[in-house]
C-alpha cells in the first residue's frame, strides 16, 4: 500500500510540472519560459556571472552513455551551454535550432544540453530520442549546474570560448536568437 501512495505523490508530482500553468502577466518569469525546480519558486542562486567571467566547472552523466563528462572534455572549441527541460516548449524550440547550428559548424564547436527534468532519465532519453538530438545531453535533475551559472528559468544559454570563458549569456528563446548565437560563434571561431 505504501508503494502504491507513493507512486501515487510521484505520479501527481509529474503531471503538475508537465501541465504546469502559464505564468501570470506579473509573473518575474515570461510565459516562454520554464522555472526550473518545482512551482513559481525560483532557485535562490547568488550566481551573477558576467561576460569574460571563467564558466563553472561541471560534471554531469551524459544521457546515452552514463559516462560522467565535465566542461574540460567539450573545451578548446567554442561551446554553447544551455538548460532544457522536456515539458518546456521554447527548450525544445532552441534544441531544434541548435542541431541545424551544429550541422552547420560541425566539429569546429560544441553544443551541450543540461536536462534539469525533476522526472530525471527516462522523460530526457524519450525527449531526445523523440526529436533526434545530435550532441550530447546532460543530466542534472538536481539542478546543480544551472544554480552555479544563475539560471532559475528555462530555456537558458551560455557561449563558452576555447578557453573556458563566457562569451555570451542568454535567457529565454525566439527564433531570431539564433543569428545572435552564429554571430558570436564566428567571431570566436575567428580568434
Amino acid at each position: 500500500m505504501k508503494k502504491f501512495f507513493k507512486g501515487l505523490a510521484l505520479l501527481s508530482l509529474g503531471f503538475s510540472f508537465i501541465f504546469a500553468p502559464s505564468f501570470a502577466a506579473d509573473s518575474k518569469i515570461p510565459s516562454s519560459m520554464v522555472t526550473i525546480g518545482e512551482g513559481d519558486e525560483l532557485l535562490d542562486s547568488e550566481v551573477e556571472l558576467s561576460v569574460g567571467d571563467m564558466a563553472p566547472e561541471f560534471s554531469l552523466p551524459n544521457l546515452s552513455t552514463d559516462k560522467m563528462e565535465s566542461l574540460q572534455d567539450f573545451l578548446g572549441k567554442p561551446i554553447v551551454l544551455f538548460f532544457i527541460q522536456s515539458a518546456c516548449y521554447s527548450c525544445l524550440q532552441e534544441a531544434k535550432a541548435l542541431q541545424q547550428v551544429k550541422e552547420k559548424y560541425g566539429e569546429k564547436i560544441n553544443i551541450v544540453a543540461v536536462g534539469v527534468d525533476l522526472l530525471g532519465k527516462p522523460m530526457l532519453v524519450s525527449w531526445a530520442a523523440h526529436n533526434n538530438i545530435n550532441y550530447p545531453v546532460l543530466l542534472d535533475p538536481i539542478f546543480s549546474v544551472p544554480e552555479k551559472y544563475g539560471f532559475s528559468f528555462t530555456p537558458s544559454s551560455v557561449i563558452i570560448d576555447k578557453d573556458g570563458k563566457i562569451a555570451m549569456i542568454h535567457a529565454g528563446y525566439r527564433p531570431q536568437d539564433i543569428k545572435s548565437f552564429e554571430e558570436k560563434l564566428d567571431e570566436l571561431l575567428e580568434k
